[in-house]
């Protein structure tokens, strides 16, 4: 998304760079997708908002869900019908999920109230951010986040644009912890294929485990959240 901070390392190094290598997290995008599809019904319309490489979107059957993007570099990637400005959409949504897309944005309270407004009364938001402001880091700022979130936080900026927030709990339990090393560690904030790999493959099943038997409430690498707009 564009409305990322634009920083001196982001040229060598950018959100485009990250999604690329995260491609290969196939058990991490994968959960994801599952979540987000597991209850939508035939005929629902949705909205994949900061579609990015349409790591998600594309999973779903060609003209099923619209995507809304903005970085130039990425349009050509995504396979379903894509619009950069979501004052365009004149249609109303049933879902509207966004994945790792929040924090890129500085005034993100006006995002989910326009996001908010694009609901038809029931339809739902699915939220997905990084979470815990004590582990931000070199990557967060390579890739242009203005912050990380805690549960609180969210479900503030959901219930503030009007939302009823029906689930808002920590993902990626043991993520939290390697991610406070990485900080410690003074990393560059580049992550190479190698590392997603092992990390997706070996550590992050465990890390589920973990997020199942604390349920969610203690900490995590992410915040995943759902809401509803009012009939």
């Amino acid at each position: 998304m564009s409305q990322a901070k634009q920083t001196a390392e982001k040229v060598e190094y950018n959100g485009s760079d990250n999604l690329a290598i995260m491609s290969h997290a196939v058990n991490y995008n994968g959960g994801l997708y599952k979540w987000v599809s597991r209850d939508i019904r035939p005929g629902e319309a949705v909205l994949d908002f900061g579609a990015g490489n349409g790591e998600y979107a594309n999973r779903f059957p060609l003209g099923s869900v619209d995507a809304a993007e903005i970085d130039p570099d990425l349009l050509p990637l995504i396979k379903q019908p894509v619009y950069t400005d979501i004052s365009q959409l004149n249609k109303k949504y049933d879902l509207i999920y966004t994945i790792n897309v929040l924090e890129h944005i500085e005034h993100h309270g006006d995002i989910v109230k326009e996001l908010f407004d694009k609901l038809k009364p029931g339809g739902r938001i699915k939220v997905f951010v990084p979470a815990r402001q004590e582990i931000f880091s070199n990557m967060d700022e390579h890739v242009g986040h203005y912050r990380r979130y805690d549960k609180k936080l969210v479900r503030q900026i959901l219930e503030d644009a009007g939302f009823r927030v029906t689930d808002c709990r920590y993902y990626d339990f043991a993520g939290y912890f390697i991610s406070l090393v990485y900080k410690w560690m003074g990393k560059d904030g580049r992550i190479t294929k190698d590392s997603v790999i092992f990390y997706d493959r070996v550590i992050f099943p465990v890390s589920r485990l973990f997020d199942k038997l604390t349920t969610g409430h203690v900490i995590g690498k992410n915040v995943i959240a759902e809401a509803v707009r009012p009939k």
